[in-house]
């Protein structure tokens, strides 16, 4: 079977049943020691063998998932509005970003707040960042969350899922491998969607210089 570093530290976080899945669903957020599609993938794979049920684990994580990205939100939002743009000011500054064009990217994300909040909760490692990108660009804490939460329980239920059916069809699943077949499969996807929405893009603007002329 291999090496497999995810499997050892699901078996330690068994040990503790649902708590433990809640536990370390929150600590992935602040120190993502297991990417949480490893994480989820283990889950759905222990839930295959009756260590808990799938509902009840995605349940759990997705719960201790949302309690971190809360957490980070109101905790860099409570360096206050001036203090966060502040911030936002030097960092732009530094990447060569004006201060008109970021205050065209914290309109164009409050017209797009629900789309975006959802959409970056699935998209590894920048999901971990998504609440500091809220609270440096303005983002309403209510419509964030809530698209966050949504966007987390649908990460969580796939990831899980797939581990919990792949459990059933290979009769020997090394999580640390599937962890990182899955991983490539996303970002494979995740690259042509983005692709795919740029070509579209491009030809819309196009379309509309050719409709004005």
């Amino acid at each position: 079977m291999g090496i497999d570093p995810i499997g050892v530290v699901m078996r330690w976080i068994s040990v503790y049943g649902l708590i433990g899945l809640f536990a370390a669903a929150l600590a992935e957020r602040f120190m993502p020691v297991i990417p949480s599609h490893g994480l989820l993938l283990s889950v759905g794979i222990s839930a295959s063998d009756g260590a808990w049920s799938l509902p009840a684990a995605v349940l759990a994580t997705s719960i201790g998932s949302f309690c971190g990205c809360a957490t980070c939100f109101y905790c860099v939002r409570a360096l206050g509005d001036e203090r966060s743009m502040r911030i936002l000011s030097s960092v732009s500054r530094l990447l060569g970003i004006s201060s008109d064009r970021i205050n065209d990217r914290i309109a164009s994300f409050r017209r797009r707040q629900t789309v975006l909040a959802f959409g970056l909760q699935l998209v590894p490692t920048i999901r971990l960042l998504a609440p500091i990108f809220a609270v440096f660009l303005r983002g309403n804490s209510r419509g964030f969350l809530t698209a966050s939460a949504a966007g987390i329980l649908t990460w969580s239920s796939l990831f899980a899922g797939i581990g919990f059916f792949a459990s059933h069809k290979i009769e020997e699943t090394n999580s640390t491998v599937l962890a990182v077949s899955v991983l490539g499969c996303v970002l494979l996807a995740e690259f042509a969607v983005l692709w795919v929405t740029r070509r579209i893009q491009a030809i819309r603007k196009v379309g509309n210089v050719s409709w004005r002329n």
